[in-house]
């Protein structure tokens, strides 16, 4: 082992050995914030969409691809997200992401029609869905094996303070009234983030990321500031759980890299699971309102209720995913989550009362939702840090192609089948998931990055 290697080693040895602390926890604040404002974005221009489909009179098949219209951007941004991130650094990535976000959302509000109002939100959906695909990796590249799992979930369970927060300011300021609260909605969604790019002004690269390209000097300033930030010295933070190699430096992958060797069916197993809950998640949450104001006869403001009621279930089903995820086995715990979504929308489909279907529906959005927390975490520690993001950032664009196709085949499945048939399409694509994860899924529960990119599951 080479004077280089063992500077390397060492470094992420100390990375490995350091508590959490007062720096990642801020960390965790400051990527959760991100997921926050994706999540209220996505959820409050999903209720004001659904006014407009109903306000304007958009037909179904084109409402469909309405409410598609920022996964298109989300899918573009998360694919060049993670290769830029990969070349060029997290840091720099995340924080021109939400620049671009901020500004077509706020384009958004001037929209005159449908085709306008498209060309924007797609747009708007580069950024965030740039932003959203770098928070997970980034984070679990500053964390010990031990508490990895815990933390990126807490973070990713942010997610559903935005949902929350949309559920209460869309009857406040879209309901009263719809065909001029949506535009101020479009506003209201930008504006907390920049108050997010001040806070993320001296956000640290990833050291991880820095090693992995030779910059080990300045891998080793970051870990210093966070060794001192938690109030340790180097020497002093506890034993690794186990020794780690040499890291040599490795340069950016590329996409070819995700099919190469075993890599190629974490690839496909992951490229399935994303694709099957973000499609079912994004299009139960796009959906709902309107169709129960079209199918059920709700009220807007009523609708909107209902969704405020799922998003609220959301928090448990978040915080339950971090307290098991680090004592349970990530692939068990995902299928766990998605057998709990497909009863929630087998329940949903053939609910017969208003209360059945509120419980169905909270049930649903808590383990669609929460099982996030499980596979972004899994997803990012999967990947070498050569091509994490990368592998991040082709996942979540998979997942987008699920969340674009998911609301549009409902809104032509709706019009042919009715309200219960669609949901029980979504219980069978839930099975499937549930099938890939147990059958091919990788454990890796408790063990380093470095130990996961050199050994087979």
């Amino acid at each position: 082992m080479t004077t280089t290697d063992r500077t390397r080693s060492a470094l992420l040895d100390r990375l490995d050995r350091l508590e959490p602390g007062r720096p990642h926890r801020r960390l965790m604040f400051q990527g959760g914030l991100g997921y926050t404002f994706d999540s209220f974005d996505g959820a409050l221009m999903g209720y004001a969409l659904s006014a407009l489909i109903v306000i304007w009179h958009i037909p179904a098949g084109v409402a469909g691809w309405l409410l598609s219209s920022i996964f298109f951007g989300y899918l573009v941004g998360a694919l060049l997200a993670g290769v830029i991130a990969d070349r060029f650094g997290r840091r720099r990535m995340m924080m021109c992401s939400l620049l671009v976000f901020c500004v077509f959302s706020l384009l958004m509000a001037t929209s005159s029609g449908t085709a306008e109002l498209f060309v924007w939100r797609a747009l708007s959906g580069v950024g965030i869905g740039a932003e959203t695909t770098l928070i997970a990796p980034y984070i679990s590249e500053f964390l010990p094996a031990r508490h990895r799992g815990r933390f990126v979930a807490r973070t990713v369970g942010f997610l559903a303070f935005g949902y929350v927060l949309a559920g209460v300011v869309a009857p406040l300021v879209i309901s009263p009234h719809p065909a001029t609260g949506w535009r101020v909605a479009a506003v209201i969604a930008a504006a907390p983030v920049l108050l997010l790019l001040w806070w993320r002004k001296n956000l640290p690269e990833s050291p991880r990321y820095l090693i992995a390209r030779g910059r080990t000097a300045e891998a080793e300033a970051v870990i210093e500031k966070f060794e001192r930030e938690s109030g340790v010295a180097a020497q002093d933070a506890a034993p690794a759980p186990a020794p780690v190699g040499p890291a040599p430096q490795q340069k950016a992958a590329g996409l070819t890299a995700l099919w190469r060797g075993r890599m190629a069916r974490t690839t496909l197993v992951l490229w399935v699971l994303w694709f099957i809950i973000t499609g079912v998640n994004y299009g139960f949450a796009s959906w709902l309102p309107a169709m129960l104001v079209a199918a059920k006869g709700f009220s807007i403001t009523k609708s909107f209720l209902f969704g405020l009621v799922a998003a609220l279930a959301q928090l448990p089903g978040y915080y339950v995913a971090s307290v098991l995820i680090d004592r349970i086995e990530r692939k068990w715990l995902i299928a766990a989550y998605a057998t709990g979504a497909t009863l929630s929308a087998l329940g949903v489909a053939l609910s017969n009362s208003p209360t059945a279907l509120l419980i169905s529906s909270a049930f649903l959005a808590a383990f669609t939702n929460g099982s996030a927390a499980v596979y972004y975490a899994y997803t990012a520690e999967l990947y070498p840090t050569a091509f994490r993001a990368t592998g991040m950032g082709a996942a979540s664009s998979v997942g987008r192609i699920g969340a674009i196709a998911s609301p549009i085949a409902i809104g032509y499945l709706y019009g042919s089948f009715g309200f219960a048939n669609v949901f029980l399409i979504l219980v069978g694509a839930l099975a499937v998931a549930v099938a890939v994860i147990v059958a091919f899924g990788e454990n890796t529960a408790g063990r380093s990055l470095e130990q996961l990119e050199g050994t087979p599951a």
